[in-house]
């Protein structure tokens, strides 16, 4: 279902920019998606679908996410995947036994509407039927990455954005940017956990060692040093969240 649709968008792409090597490619096709369709993905991802469906052609790969089928078929000109399927129907796979159903009743000579128009109208359901799940949201994703949201970790689907982690369960329940004094306070009188990051002259405290969820720096642990030359050194000053 995916391997039809990704092999002409590369094939416009190459259309569009010459031939090239497939990072190229992707890298085209990454910036275009984001600019004209809005849809986040890294060129590393589109250069794996590249190297999956058209130079291995492995007939094992999983769909492509619903999310990206959309501005993928918006790119060949298409409004929807309903229109996509309309125009290349071998998009969806029917079964031996239905063919050899049809062709009995041909060679049986059945008139009638539904033998004439069978085709087309099991074609157009089978569309509309994937474009309603697709857009309000039946067909589930795992949701097997998290992003970075002012000051914590919300959990998402794996989109190949670049600010994008793997899931990690204690990271994102117990990682936290603190920004209000008094909790850094409250925090150091209790002996819990306190980390930080000091970057250009400004200085960010978390609740859980790891990187920095930005600039993917190693926290380091808050000594006494740190805690009084940034917090209580500072009183007259404020701690905000970053915008």
């Amino acid at each position: 279902m995916s391997k039809k649709l990704i092999k002409l968008v590369f094939k416009k792409v190459e259309e569009e920019i010459g031939p090239s090597r497939k990072t190229q490619k992707a890298k085209y096709l990454s910036v275009l998606l984001l600019e004209n369709h809005g849809y986040p993905i890294s060129e590393r991802r589109l250069r794996d679908y590249y190297t999956n469906y058209i130079e291995k052609e492995e007939t094992n790969n999983e769909a492509l996410r619903p999310q990206l089928i959309e501005p993928l078929c918006k790119y060949l000109g298409y409004n929807n995947y309903a229109g996509f399927v309309l125009a290349h129907p071998s998009e969806l796979e029917v079964s031996s036994s239905e063919e050899e159903e049809e062709r009995e009743i041909v060679e049986e000579g059945k008139k009638g509407f539904w033998e004439d128009y069978k085709d087309r109208i099991v074609l157009i359901s089978s569309a509309i039927a994937i474009s309603v799940l697709i857009y309000f949201g039946f067909i589930k994703e795992e949701q097997n990455c998290m992003v970075w949201r002012r000051d914590h970790y919300e959990q998402t689907i794996c989109s190949g954005d670049s600010n994008e982690k793997p899931l990690e369960e204690l990271i994102l329940k117990r990682f936290r940017k603190v920004v209000v004094r008094d909790s850094l306070i409250k925090r150091k009188a209790n002996n819990q956990e306190l980390w930080y990051d000091k970057s250009n002259g400004h200085v960010e405290f978390f609740t859980y060692h790891g990187e920095h969820p930005l600039n993917n720096k190693p926290l380091k642990g808050v000594t006494d040093y740190i805690f009084k030359t940034y917090v209580l050194d500072k009183m007259n000053d404020s701690i905000n969240i970053d915008p």
